[in-house]
């Protein structure tokens, strides 16, 4: 059964009911600012899942409230079948499970096979404070889940030994132990029998002297053995990692660094599920606390191809601060992102089917090696997509006075506009676009003509009314008042503009107090601002006609009448 829906209450920081759902897609990430609870929750998922017999099993410290049960409520299901069970955890006594109507889920209850199966598929936890005791015991479930796969594959292979010769040869040595075992427990038991009878005549005796009652007997019978199951062997098995290198050889990997250690085992996790030896269960979890924790970022960006290639295969739950790890240009499985609030995870994405063809991979890729910080969009309050170097600098500026939570992304050009807008209509995500109308009178009808096309895509992509499009007339310079500028002066020209000289020249002031308008109208949904003329919201493709069918009919014109000039100076 799939984990689909998790609760946490008095429990480290979420004093009061906490919940997160998830959807049947691969990989969670949960997101939000430190010490909003990211690692708790991963926390208090894997701790429901460990079968605890003894009391004081969570320190005091983590109780919120003292006197208050912790209680971890989990939703599981199946294609048949839903199922809700509690766990709950009291400062004195053993945490004990329970169903959705409160009643202790004991071997007589229905629910208890069920829960059995469930706590014997607990998750992988991967977390940057690992001690070397959690790193072996880490490596030992996943060697003990590999083990059990192949005897479960093993008990119940009744193929063809053509097919799988190896497999047929294991299961009849297989089975031929099982059938010596009890035989060979026999003879044992026949030597130990004859020792416990004579131990049990003799405290016999010395009962029916020591209470004066001749009835008196005691019998010592050995119990009996039909066999033994796959369990019983993964009882008797351990395993270790070892790592060579240069300098050392045969040294434990609970013996390195955190970096090496972390990705070893994402590694040798990624590399049994791709080799099927973890079996086919697909609702296996896979919890990691901070992933890029301790790397270096060529390492970050290898790390997230690896979690793709994991969230294909299991589900996949990790708390992040890096954006890195997110690779827009990945066909991958669906996405959720989360943000950690005080009594839920607030669902800010979910990445919807793919629609991205194959130029939109191409210039995210690009993208990733020009601005590998992109993805920062999950993790801002605001997101705004800017065309030019001048108008990114200008707001990023402003955001930084303004202490506001906004992430502005460069797109350079606006086909990456469009790939950029589908991308965060993918993840259903709101928005605000400021793109150059690139109206000029210098450039000439055909360009003209291609410059609407350009404008149209963009206006065209957008997909929903939390979608906003601003223009620049003709472009963001010219729409501030400072007309065309060179490339090589851009940014001086926008930081004397914002850095303090605005005050001393007239048309800086007045540039530095339209930049602050539209970057003001652009950042605030809740009431409409008036626009200067060198700017205009978009609210229909034909408002782009406006500003070029009568400028592309008149270059039309002109370069019909020239060419006219030209032809007749020919002849």
């Amino acid at each position: 059964m799939r984990l689909v829906k998790f609760s946490v209450t008095n429990y480290k920081v979420f004093k009061e009911k906490f919940s997160i759902d998830f959807s049947k897609d691969s990989i969670v990430i949960l997101t939000g600012r430190n010490n909003t609870g990211k690692s708790t929750i991963l926390e208090a998922i894997n701790c429901f899942f460990q079968k605890e017999s003894k009391a004081k099993t969570i320190p005091n410290d983590c109780f919120s409230e003292r006197k208050t049960d912790i209680v971890l409520e989990a939703v599981f299901e199946s294609d048949e079948d839903q199922i809700t069970i509690k766990k709950k955890y009291k400062a004195e006594a053993a945490p004990k499970f329970y169903d959705e109507k409160g009643r202790e889920i004991t071997k007589t209850h229905d629910l208890f096979a069920k829960l059995e199966e469930i706590l014997n598929n607990k998750p992988f936890y991967i977390t940057p404070s690992m001690l070397p005791d959690d790193i072996n015991d880490l490596i030992q479930d996943i060697y003990s889940e590999i083990i059990k796969n192949d005897l479960l594959k093993i008990e119940g292979f009744n193929g063809d030994s053509k097919e799988d010769e190896d497999t047929f040869t294991l299961a009849q040595e297989y089975a031929n132990l099982k059938k010596a075992y009890p035989a060979f427990l026999n003879k044992i038991k026949q030597n130990t029998d004859s020792i416990l009878s004579q131990v049990s005549n003799d405290v016999s005796s010395n009962l029916r002297i020591l209470f004066s009652n001749n009835h008196l007997s005691l019998n010592v019978i050995g119990g009996k053995s039909e066999g033994f199951s796959s369990s019983d062997l993964l009882k008797s098995t351990n395993s270790s990692v070892l790592i060579d290198s240069q300098k050392q050889s045969n040294m434990s990997l609970a013996n390195q660094g955190t970096g090496l250690q972390r990705m070893s085992l994402i590694y040798l996790i990624q590399n049994m599920i791709e080799k099927k030896l973890l079996g086919e269960n697909d609702n296996k979890l896979l919890l990691i606390d901070e992933p890029e924790a301790f790397l270096h970022p060529e390492a970050v960006r290898a790390l997230s191809r690896s979690l793709y290639q994991i969230g294909k295969k299991m589900p996949l739950l990790i708390s992040t601060h890096s954006p890195i790890l997110i690779d827009l240009s990945e066909r991958h499985t669906s996405i959720q992102v989360f943000r950690v609030g005080e009594k839920e995870a607030i669902e800010l994405y979910k990445s919807k089917h793919e629609q991205f063809d194959d130029n939109d991979i191409a210039n995210m890729k690009i993208l990733n090696y020009v601005d590998s910080y992109v993805n920062e969009f999950f993790f801002a309050d605001k997101v705004v997509i800017v065309e030019g170097d001048t108008e990114y600098i200008a707001f990023k500026h402003l955001a930084k006075e303004r202490d506001a939570n906004i992430h502005i992304i460069r797109a350079r050009g606006k086909a990456t506009i469009v790939t950029l807008m589908k991308i965060l209509n993918q993840f259903n995500s709101s928005y605000d676009v400021l793109h150059d109308v690139d109206n000029h009178d210098k450039h000439s009808a055909s360009t003209l003509k291609a410059q609407l096309t350009n404008c149209k895509k963009i206006y065209t992509s957008k997909h929903s009314d939390n979608i906003r499009i601003f223009c620049s007339i003709t472009h963001f310079e010219k729409a501030i008042g400072i007309g065309d500028v060179s490339n090589d002066q851009k940014t001086k020209v926008i930081y004397q503009i914002l850095g303090g000289q605005a005050d001393e020249e007239e048309n800086y002031r007045e540039a530095r107090t339209l930049v602050e308008n539209i970057f003001e109208q652009i950042i605030n949904r809740d009431e409409e601002l008036a626009l200067s003329e060198g700017f205009k919201k978009v609210t229909s493709s034909e408002d782009y006609d406006k500003l070029f069918i009568g400028l592309i009919q008149q270059k039309s014109l002109e370069e019909a009448e020239k060419q006219k000039k030209d032809d007749a100076l020919t002849v």
